[in-house]
């Protein structure tokens, strides 16, 4: 059997049960997105548990087949053989700043690549240094994968950043931190989460309202902000004391929250548990532009 025949004996299986699962798993995803339960796991059938067992079950087809044919070492061939339809899907997925679910058509077309390209390596007659070389390129994708992502999201994150025209103003709070994914815009709001190992300041950047006139009116509660969603509480506010110039201080369901008006904009700055109230008056006081390139670095470490 020809090294052309083993590839295509690896390929077909290959290609036909990883282009099943795609299906089953766009499929799944559609369905979970038109589901309403009350209950966590309500939505998923099926085909969730298969989606988990299901590589094993291709690699096993693949392997089978190869036995089939004679092909020795069908158990290497296939590893292989998988580790480089994985790579290329990863690839393909690291363009996109979030998991996305790409085409049924191009999973066939990479999976049968990758597992023609792994019985390839492992069974065509090649230098052992050549052999060693290919498989380390083939497992490159895997460990470039993290790095890859995380420069696609910063690259999201940034035009979303530039496309709010909003200042983004980052507070600078000893001990705390921006946290992975906790700066994003949502309409015309940027928010953002500095946290540390217990609690966390919430900063909120908006337009300021037209009908903004401290102390008496002090702009937008958290809750308006965030809405909380039907039957969510709902948080009450009275007016606001100056603390200096555009730094005023109001009280939400008992808590301090401070309101900076700079630079075109309003800061809504609100505690978290076990936050001072010198670690919220530093975050009022210290509050930096920076550009949304910084921003998207901050945001994803």
């Amino acid at each position: 059997m020809n090294v052309l025949a083993r590839m295509t004996a690896a390929a077909v299986p290959g290609a036909v049960g990883s282009g099943a699962l795609a299906a089953l798993w766009q499929q799944q995803a559609r369905s979970v997105a038109d589901c309403e339960s009350d209950t966590i796991g309500g939505c998923l059938d099926l085909g969730f548990p298969t989606l988990l067992v299901g590589p094993l079950v291709v690699m096993v087809a693949v392997w089978l087949t190869l036995r089939t044919f004679g092909v020795e070492p069908a158990r290497w061939a296939t590893l292989v053989g998988a580790l480089a339809s994985g790579g290329l899907i990863l690839l393909e997925q690291a363009r996109h700043p979030r998991w996305t679910l790409p085409p049924v058509w191009l999973v066939v077309v990479l999976a049968m690549i990758g597992f023609a390209v792994g019985v390839f390596v492992v069974t065509a007659t090649l230098p052992p240094v050549v052999r060693v070389a290919l498989v380390l390129v083939l497992l490159a994708p895997l460990a470039a994968f993290p790095t890859l992502r995380q420069q696609a999201r910063r690259v999201d994150d940034r035009e979303a950043f530039a496309g709010l025209g909003l200042p983004l103003l980052v507070p600078r709070v000893p001990g705390y931190e921006l946290g992975p994914a906790l700066a994003y815009p949502a309409d015309r709001v940027l928010l953002m989460t500095l946290v540390r190992e217990r609690g966390w300041i919430s900063v909120y950047v908006t337009d300021v309202p037209d009908d903004f006139a401290p102390p008496r009116q002090c702009g937008p509660v958290v809750s308006d902000i965030l809405p909380s969603g039907p039957g969510g509480p709902a948080s009450t506010a009275s007016g606001c004391r100056r603390v200096d110039g555009d730094h005023w201080i109001r009280t939400e369901s008992g808590r301090e929250v401070h309101v900076v008006r700079r630079d075109g904009a309003l800061v809504t700055i609100s505690p978290g548990p076990d936050v001072r109230s010198g670690e919220l008056a530093t975050a009022a006081t210290t509050l930096t532009a920076v550009t949304p390139r910084r921003l998207a670095e901050l945001s994803n470490p």
